[in-house]
């Protein structure tokens, strides 16, 4: 039998729904991981480290009970939770009864070593986790090699970035980095950075993404920052409408694909 909880005012319950905050996820290095998909492929890497399940919401119960199982197999606390609590600390609104609890795993550059003519994208500020979400997967979708993500400007595993990327976030290999230890990154191994930008000096298409490349996306509202400008080759998307900018998830899938024709010619 399962430990149940029905009170929304159980410790472990109040613990979780702290976690909504961003400052209490980075003091303890916990998140939550909603949903079935999510949560097996955060289970897949090892990530999890307790799952909570309310039994009301399975649609079917024997399959559920077979997923819940795994975790005790592998030694991984499981509590079954009353309708009331699980209201309490879900963050969707059609949740299957699922949520897990995950450690943060931070990966350095200084582990990174690059294939040859390695593929990545980096991110600056990007100000919606849904969007970073977005971008996580469809660059993993597209096999690149990693994700940078720039002087700590996003939460990687923020629960709108994990349910955006579809669990792509537990796949994909996902670093933190300072902008100089980034640019040192960039030199070391001879990678050529492209920064999307509206005013950029070429269509993205006229370039050669079939060598080293870093793919660079800022936030939505200001672009990247000056010293990137400065560092960085600029390529631009044609722009044939009215509006000025494309979304920046993408925007990065259409310069991230294009990196992707043209290696596979």
């Amino acid at each position: 039998m399962f430990e149940k909880i029905s009170s929304r005012h159980n410790e472990k319950i109040k613990f979780i729904d702290k976690l909504r905050k961003a400052s209490k996820r980075k003091k303890f290095g916990i998140f939550i991981v909603e949903g079935f998909r999510e949560i097996d492929r955060a289970h897949s890497r090892q990530f999890v480290t307790e799952v909570l399940f309310c039994e009301e919401y399975f649609t079917d119960r024997l399959v559920f009970f077979s997923f819940v199982r795994q975790f005790t197999d592998d030694q991984i606390p499981v509590t079954q939770i009353s309708p009331e609590v699980y209201q309490k600390i879900s963050l969707r609104e059609n949740g299957d009864g699922l949520i897990a609890l995950a450690r943060s795993r931070n990966l350095s550059l200084d582990t990174c070593i690059p294939p040859e003519n390695g593929l990545f994208i980096a991110t600056e500020n990007i100000e919606k986790p849904s969007n970073f979400g977005a971008i996580v997967r469809t660059a993993e979708s597209a096999g690149i090699d990693g994700i940078i993500v720039l002087d700590h400007s996003t939460e990687i595993f923020n629960p709108n970035a994990i349910r955006n990327a579809q669990g792509a976030i537990f796949f994909a290999n996902i670093y933190d980095a300072t902008a100089e230890e980034f640019l040192q990154f960039t030199r070391r191994h001879r990678l050529s950075v492209y920064i999307t930008s509206p005013r950029g000096q070429r269509l993205y298409f006229e370039e050669d993404f079939r060598k080293g490349t870093v793919i660079l996306v800022g936030s939505e509202s200001q672009g990247v920052s000056d010293f990137w400008l400065r560092q960085s080759h600029s390529i631009r998307i044609p722009q044939n409408g009215e509006s000025d900018s494309l979304n920046v998830s993408i925007a990065t899938a259409v310069v991230l694909y294009e990196c992707v024709r043209q290696r596979s010619l």
